[in-house]
This record gives structure tokens, sequence and C-alpha cells, in this order.
């Protein structure tokens, strides 16, 4: 799928993973990369500096990233690239905001459109935890502290990864409270109708060694026939292990 020189890109907007995943994760180093300097990167409410709002919610979170969407919009259609769960906002943004304003969503390592199949991916991936650290995550999943939440990405990070890996230090920063605000408000949610309803639009990119793989997205929300899908090497932060091929992807695709 290559886009012809005429057609010039539009503004981006990245979502990020979590919920509750400070941002800052996957803005520093596509930002050194180069290609990424003029995208905006969505903080969840709660994260980084984002003042939390009181709960969050799912919707607290989808109601401030369609805000910042459609300021883009003012400059074009927005291409989004999503990370992990992600996909769920770039999903629900489709569905909510009027044609135009979205010109393409990229999803990477997507969480599945379903709440069973994000599920059965939170099971395999700590299914690749020893019983050690296990033992040590547990605990820090109950609490709430800023602190817990470093300390569970630093233990979940080989697991996420898949193998042995180059990838750099990342500022993995989860917000316990929003992570369990955001996951409470869910429910049980479908988004298989928006994912076909918006097929044509989308590009998929899953990484050969992640939990979050095609054959789980295909087992739990389907792959409708045509739909753009690519591959990186790496786990689930294979964007960042391969950032020349992620740049690549989203060059054939006109988002860059």
């Amino acid at each position: 799928m290559t886009v012809s020189p005429q057609d010039r890109p539009g503004p981006v907007v990245f979502l990020g993973g979590g919920p509750g995943l400070a941002v800052a994760y996957a803005a520093d180093p596509l930002r050194r990369a180069g290609f990424a300097e003029g995208w905006a990167f969505f903080e969840q409410p709660g994260c980084g500096d984002s003042a939390p709002p009181d709960p969050v919610t799912a919707q607290t979170v989808l109601d401030a990233a369609a805000t910042l969407v459609a300021e883009r919009a003012e400059e074009g259609a927005v291409s989004l690239v999503a990370h992990s769960w992600g996909a769920w906002l770039a999903l629900a943004l489709l569905d909510r905001l009027p044609p135009g304003r979205i010109a393409r969503a990229v999803l990477l390592h997507p969480a599945p459109p379903t709440r069973a199949g994000r599920d059965a991916g939170v099971a395999a991936l700590f299914a690749r935890l020893s019983p050690e650290a296990m033992g040590r995550a547990a605990p820090l999943m109950a609490r709430t502290d800023a602190e817990a939440g470093r300390a569970i990405m630093a233990i979940l990070l080989p697991a996420y990864c898949g193998r042995p890996t180059d990838l750099p230090d990342l500022d993995l920063a989860l917000v316990p409270p929003v992570y369990h605000g955001v996951s409470a408000s869910l429910g049980d949610d479908d988004q298989r109708g928006i994912l076909a309803a918006h097929a044509g639009r989308l590009t998929l990119v899953f990484g050969e060694a992640d939990v979050f793989s095609h054959d789980l997205y295909a087992q739990h929300g389907g792959v409708p026939a045509g739909l753009d899908v690519a591959t990186l090497p790496g786990g689930h932060f294979g964007f960042l292990e391969d950032v020349a091929g992620f740049e690549a992807i989203l060059r054939r695709r006109g988002v860059i």
C-alpha cells in the first residue's frame, strides 16, 4: 500500500498503552528518532503531568482523547498511532468522531477488541513470569502508589519482550489508580463491529514474540478480509526495538 507523493501527510496523534501508562515511554524515544517531532502524544488523564479527573474512567479518558484529536483535526484529517490498550481508544474514537476527522489508524501490538481477548492476553503475559517474579508482582498490583507502578512494569518488561532484546531503558510508569479505574469501568465491551466498519482505515502491526499476537487477535476479535496487517520483530514494544522498520511501515501508508 503506497501513497502518492502529492498526498501530504496530516497531523499524527499517538495513543499509549496501559490503561494508566504515562506516554513518555514512547514519546521520548520516538522524538529522538526524528520523524515524530511534530506528533501529539496523548497523556491519559492522571498520568504524567495530566491532572486526574475524579474518578478516572474509560469515558473520561476517551473524552480527553477526543478533545485532543478534534483540536489536531483542524489542521487536517488525523492519523492515529495507537499502542497496546491504546487500540481500544483508537477504535472508540473512530466510532465517536464525525467522518473526516480521522484519516487512518495504525494499531501497534493491539489488545484484542473484546474484554475476553484482553483478559486472555494479560493471562498469557503473566504466564511468562517465573514463580518468583509472580510472587513479587502480585502484591504490587493491589497498591496504588507510583513506586508500585514502576516496579510492576520493571518485573513485566522481560515478559512483554518475550526474548532477549537490546531495548533501551524505558520510562515505564504505570499509574495504578488510572489502570484500576479504567479497567473497572470498561465492562464487557465488544468493539468487533467498529473494527469491521472501519477496516479500510486500519493497519494492525504485530510483534513476532508478543503475547498480544495475530492469532490471539483473530481468536477474540476476528480479522476482517482485506485488513492491512504488518509484522515487526520483537515483543510488545517491537516498534521501539525496530524503529526503522516502524518508520517504514508508517511511510508506506502515508502516515508520515
